[in-house]
């Protein structure tokens, strides 16, 4: 017991020190550009392989492990050493380079397989299926026919073909992605989590809803740098979902509004779970593009879950909470190490900075804020803590990089065979051209892709798969790819799998159906906002005229505030019939509106004043009631 207790503290300290030399590499990278970017993906994925590796080895000694950690290096020092003599080689792939190619997805498989489960595996297993035998299928689903070495040089062997395992999602990952989540471990690390935790106990103390507040914004912040939404629970939820409980919110209630607020994080601005980066990678659009166009929809996401806090509040007779004020001082200091590295990004990004360096320099600022912010704190880091935070990122970066390295096995199966396109040409013919059966076609489908998925693999399946179908149906590219995005991330709330949800679930002790239900009362508004970006392009700020923007942001105001209060029953006071039909009414206009876009004065009109009416019929009712009893 002793000696395997050794054993496994000798493989985490060797875990740790690769973890930080995997950091330092990238740096070394961005600073020298030593190479070009294919042969700094081989290197990435061979220490995201080794990361993973120890990490396992570190908890139960496997001789699999080890095995596999040999041969993970070989592969990849193989591919290092001898890149150019492969580009060289007349007769590319060498047997070589076969064998390498073969051993290191079978390395990304397992680990996939060990850190995610079996749906990433099986995704890959299907599509290299096809790849190979789907010469033999009939009609519309036949593919070209292709041996076996073929099939190895382009899944994996090809180090620098833009598919397969060493192609542009691995390349991805290597430039923008790890650095973003070592970015977003910097930030939690060296105290930018306390200013997320000062302010959502401000709001806490200024909303009837109290820690359901604290849980919307804490998450908010937090989830739009994690980008996960079950690495952001375990984070916030530890402390938000005991508060709600104590504070009266059901055990349902309060894991529902803990995963609504961690899932919203991934489409908060301007960090969105670093999904952005990989979007704008794939579509060409610019970062400062997207960002600006997902801002006003992250804030009606938002605004939303906290009418629905805030109604749930008034419901169950929950009062802001009381206690000791906010620390003024941790917020002060802490505030710079959170606030200043996102303006940093921005700004540099603005100035037309690349992504690469931009991200480097955002941890920089980090670590030095962080280093004179902790001179005046009065709770000092533990540079132990630090150090294990950023290994953890490490780890984080290196799983989500053999993800993205096996998906790109899966896409290159796609995109070699033409399914892609087949099935985008399957969903339009099944919706028989019809844009709104379309949407509502592919907003199930991204809903069953993004189980149990990390927010970037999720959204490349679907821009693989789903998004080319709404192009095709002239919906312009960035809708096409926000709106399967948004499906994708709701299934980490939804059942069957909601997975995000079975974890608020275990921390709040609640029944999972019961929590699910809840859990769609809360978002359930959300689920035609992306509907909105098709039909109503003014909420991303894309309305042709600022007039129509404001005119079609206010609409969708609107539209969600009475869909809450529809929801709850619930305005100011319990909602009579009356109430409830007259918010419907107001509802019913304002969705004509935004879906079909026409006479804004006469519909807006409408819909404040049955909304208003509303308002004022439910406080006279409630006034009334509270009199008589």
């Amino acid at each position: 017991m002793e000696r395997s207790t050794a054993i496994g503290n000798l493989f985490r300290r060797v875990c740790t020190v690769t973890a930080l030399a995997m950091i330092m590499y990238h740096f070394y990278f961005i600073v020298a550009l030593p190479y070009e970017p294919s042969v700094n993906a081989i290197v990435h994925l061979g220490f995201a392989f080794s990361v993973l590796l120890l990490a396992n080895l570190s908890i139960r000694m496997r001789i699999i492990d080890l095995l596999l950690l040999l041969v993970s290096i070989a592969a990849t020092w193989y591919f290092f050493a001898d890149y150019n003599t492969i580009l060289d080689d007349p007769s590319y792939p060498p047997r070589a380079a076969f064998v390498a190619g073969i051993a290191a997805t079978l390395v990304a498989f397992y680990l996939t397989y060990r850190v995610f489960g079996y749906i990433f595996p099986l995704i890959a297993v299907i599509g290299i299926l096809y790849l190979g035998f789907g010469s033999y299928l009939p009609g519309a689903l036949r593919a070209p026919s292709m041996d076996f070495e073929r099939m190895v040089t382009l899944l994996a062997s090809d180090v620098t073909s833009p598919w397969g395992l060493y192609g542009s999602l691995l390349i991805l990952s290597a430039n923008y992605l790890f650095l973003f989540i070592i970015f977003g471990t910097m930030l939690e690390a060296f105290g930018g989590l306390k200013f997320i935790m000062c302010i959502g106990n401000w709001a806490a103390r200024h909303f009837r809803s109290g820690p359901a507040a604290l849980s919307i914004f804490s998450s908010a912040l937090l989830g739009s740098i994690t980008g996960s939404t079950v690495a952001n629970i375990t984070v916030t939820g530890t402390f938000t979902i005991p508060l709600m409980k104590k504070t009266n919110y059901t055990a349902e209630q309060a894991a529902a509004i803990e995963t609504s607020a961690s899932c919203g994080g991934q489409i908060l601005p301007p960090v969105m779970g670093a999904t952005v980066f990989v979007m704008s990678g794939f579509t060409g659009i610019p970062y400062i593009a997207i960002v600006k166009a997902s801002v006003v929809a992250a804030l009606i996401y938002f605004a939303q879950l906290l009418v629905y806090a805030e109604l749930t509040a008034r419901k169950r007779h929950i009062l802001p909470m009381a206690g000791d004020p906010v620390d003024m001082r941790t917020m002060l200091f802490s505030a710079p190490v959170f606030i200043i590295p996102l303006a940093l990004l921005l700004v540099l990004l603005f100035a037309g900075l690349s992504l690469m360096k931009t991200i480097f320099y955002c941890i920089l600022s980090v670590v030095a804020i962080g280093f004179v912010c902790n001179f005046f704190q009065r709770e000092k880091l533990n540079w132990r803590a630090v150090v294990d935070s950023i290994v953890k990122g490490a780890v984080s970066g290196s799983q989500i990089a053999v993800v993205l390295a096996l998906i790109g096995v899966a896409v290159a199966c796609v995109e070699v065979t033409g399914i892609g396109m087949r099935l985008g040409t399957f969903l339009v013919s099944l919706s028989m051209n019809n844009l709104h059966v379309l949407l509502f076609l592919t907003a199930l489908t991204a809903i069953v892709l993004g189980i149990g998925l990390p927010s970037p693999a999720a959204y490349i399946i679907c821009a693989t798969i789903l998004s080319p179908a709404l192009v095709k149906m002239h919906v312009p590219l960035l809708q096409a790819h926000l709106f399967p995005l948004y499906f994708a991330l709701f299934s980490h709330l939804t059942p069957p799998v909601g997975i995000g949800l079975m974890v608020a679930c275990k921390m709040a002790e609640s029944d999972y159906l019961r929590s699910a239900v809840e859990a769609l009362k809360a978002a359930f508004p959300s689920f035609f906002l992306p509907f909105l970006f098709v039909y109503a392009p003014g909420i991303l700020l894309l309305g042709g005229s600022a007039l129509t923007n404001v005119t079609q942001i206010f609409a969708a105001i609107l539209f969600f505030l009475g869909m809450g209060v529809i929801v709850n029953r619930y305005f100011i006071g319990a909602a009579s019939i009356l109430v409830m039909a007259l918010t419907v009414a107001s509802f019913a206009v304002t969705g004509f509106y935004l879906v079909l876009p026409a006479h804004p004065s006469l519909y807006l009109s409408a819909g404040t004043i049955l909304l208003a009416l509303a308002l004022g019929l439910n406080f006279i009712q409630t006034r009334r009631a509270l009199l008589r009893g």
